[in-house]
């Protein structure tokens, strides 16, 4: 993933520094706020975010952003029951889901617009905020051989009461969707951002850039002494919105 987000980068930059053809002409607008929302991509997940954006001048906006991700161990790896085919697939040892919730207040600031490059506007951001990450218990079905006949009940994993070979599949996702618990903490992005559409009052960007987010303690994902505090990240995202002039 992280080969595949460090490529992207690459040539997103590569065309925006050497392309000279101006396709904008026309007069700049000056715009008062926007609102866009998209999907993230980066190093150990995915997630959605949403932007609201408030021009503080022609060529910079501070930008309001609330993202949810998903967060993975870079140690997990799937696992199948080789005793059941239809099981679900399972991450031996990992003890809770991980979602992030961030709020965040950055400024966006332009260096090169439309008009100077293949109407490609070219940012650089700089957020800081909050982060919450969320531990969602996981949920396995496992295999009860106390009692009499078998039973196959669904736990909540505990790597202490449930051996591999004791284990069928993951639960649904939602188990226990409402037993986990929040861990606070703050992250800092900066990127570049790459907005291209042909209409001016409308967003259509690409961001880049890294993200790290900083907890009081470690994020219990892993049954291991592999967890820690914090996750650096390489990001991609992609928006979609508006701009209004009043």
């Amino acid at each position: 993933m992280k080969k595949l987000l460090t490529n992207i980068l690459f040539v997103v930059l590569t065309q925006a520094l050497f392309a000279q053809e101006t396709v904008f002409e026309e007069g700049r607008t000056i715009y008062k706020r926007e609102n866009a929302f998209g999907a993230i991509i980066h190093t150990a997940g995915w997630g959605l975010t949403y932007k609201y954006g408030v021009y503080t001048s022609g060529f910079t906006r501070r930008i309001y952003e609330v993202e949810l991700v998903g967060v993975k161990h870079p140690k997990e790896i799937k696992s199948f029951s080789s005793v059941f085919d239809n099981s679900n697939g399972y991450v031996y040892g990992k003890l809770n889901s991980i979602l992030v919730l961030r709020f965040s207040i950055g400024q966006h600031s332009t260096f090169i617009n439309k008009q100077s490059v293949r109407g490609i506007d070219i940012s650089y951001i700089l957020n800081t905020g909050l982060s919450f990450a969320y531990a969602k218990p996981v949920f396995l079905e496992v295999v009860d051989t106390s009692k009499t006949p078998i039973e196959y009940p669904i736990e909540r994993y505990d790597p202490e009461k449930h051996p591999q070979g004791f284990i069928i599949g993951k639960a649904s996702w939602f188990r226990g969707f409402f037993n986990g618990k929040f861990y606070p903490g703050a992250y800092i992005k900066a990127g570049l951002n790459f907005e291209s559409s042909r209409q001016a009052n409308k967003i259509n960007a690409l961001e880049v850039g890294a993200i790290l987010d900083v907890y009081l303690q470690k994020i219990p994902i892993m049954a291991n002494d592999f967890n820690r505090n914090y996750f650096l990240n390489l990001y991609v995202s992609f928006t979609f919105g508006s701009k209004k002039t009043e």
